[in-house]
């Protein structure tokens, strides 16, 4: 069964089940590093970067991810899954890894010692995000096909409450100091709260068309949405519940990457081959890159000196330098239709999934720029590579 979301409009060149839907909803950044609170432009401590080994990578249209090895750079193994996963996310403080299986409704809990599944919990129809609370006690679920969120106890690996929202769950977006999780409603044009406290929904707030991606404010004060069939992104007074102005960026609006110090947001405007630049203090634009065709994913480094944008139409990473008079420094030729780009925690390697080629380029930042080639490595994966995660 095929399903369609009302967003920016994209003509797939493939036709595994579900690619459409895992486009518009490709895993969110996949390790977030906690961000203690801080007023907006602030310096503030992003903390110790967390021992990683592996990379694991959902492959959407082969029911598998691949688990990658961080010393040798090679793909040592595959694990099934169930059917077609598109979000990984990775426990805070256990070692387990979630895969989403947007075909069967379930997650495939993964111990990451032993790289075997260690239990399969059935959540609804679509689960297309995953977000862990910070002790790392629940997991919760979006189910864009049943219009719930799943909670998962991740001690017992059981679903303890089925939480009902309104259509078209589509993204998370937890505020664990005002015990709040915010659900964009992607076909109801609305973003929700749900009350942790109750586990109920407790409101909804009109956006604009298609609201796919969410980013809160590291003090939690203005939450952020990309309105995907829009031109403009949605700012919510997380106090009052009310909606700002909307701030006008470019054709189809999708992904946003948030400076750690949350002065400014990045959105990859997808149909316009543009990134625009959001002052969060005043809402306003702050300027904007041109990039290659379709940007559709990025990323940004801890110390905020550097962009990284996938264009999914041009089968390059462009790569930003935000602090410097905006300049594109480099554009990197990377494989077939890249969709996500994830870059290891000490931020020394990027690596790019390409859906096209079945893919994953690895490159060296370190040497972006030196002259040298910063095209590290090429892995092999399963078929369209969709979401990863380090462990």
């Amino acid at each position: 069964m095929a399903l369609t979301l009302q967003a920016a409009c994209i003509t797939p060149r493939v036709t595994a089940p579900y690619r459409g839907l895992a486009r518009w909803l490709r895993p969110l950044l996949c390790i977030s590093i906690l961000l203690a609170e801080s007023g907006c432009g602030e310096d503030i401590d992003l903390g110790a970067i967390p021992p990683f080994t592996h990379a694991y990578v959902a492959n959407l249209g082969s029911n598998t991810v691949s688990v990658i090895d961080l010393k040798s750079f090679k793909n040592v193994e595959t694990i099934p899954v169930g059917k077609s996963p598109g979000r990984l996310a990775a426990s805070p403080i256990d070692d387990l890894v979630f895969a989403a299986n947007l075909g069967s409704g379930s997650i495939s809990v993964i111990d990451a010692n032993t790289h075997a599944v260690k239990k399969t919990i059935l959540v609804g129809k679509s689960p297309v995000d995953v977000v862990f609370s910070a002790d790392g006690r629940y997991a919760f679920v979006a189910c864009y096909g049943s219009n719930n969120i799943a909670v998962i106890d991740c001690e017992a690996l059981v679903v303890v409450k089925t939480i009902k929202t309104q259509a078209g769950p589509a993204a998370l977006k937890l505020s664990e100091s005002r015990r709040e999780l915010w659900v964009a409603q992607q076909t109801s044009n609305t973003v929700g709260v749900v009350d942790l406290e109750t586990q109920e929904l407790d409101e909804s707030i009109p956006t604009g068309k298609g609201p796919l991606f969410l980013e809160i404010l590291p003090d939690q004060s203005r939450l952020f949405v990309s309105n995907s069939s829009n031109e403009s992104l949605t700012v919510i007074d997380t106090q009052t519940r009310k909606a700002l102005d909307p701030i006008v960026t470019g054709r189809s609006p999708m992904h946003l990457v948030m400076k750690p110090d949350g002065g400014e947001i990045y959105a990859n405007n997808f149909d316009a081959g543009s990134v625009v630049v959001v002052n969060t203090s005043n809402c306003t634009l702050n300027g904007s890159f041109s990039v290659g065709r379709n940007p559709i994913r990025g990323v940004i480094s801890r110390d905020a000196q550097r962009l990284y944008v996938a264009n999914y139409g041009s089968n390059t990473v462009s790569v930003l330098d935000p602090p410097n008079n905006r300049q594109v420094i480099a554009s990197i030729a990377v494989g077939t239709q890249p969709e996500s780009v994830y870059l290891t925690p000490d931020d020394l390697y990027l690596f790019v999934l390409n859906s096209g080629s079945n893919d994953v380029s690895v490159i060296r930042t370190d040497a972006v720029g030196s002259g040298n080639n910063a095209l590290f490595a090429v892995i092999t994966t399963g078929a369209n590579p969709s979401a990863i995660v380090t462990k």
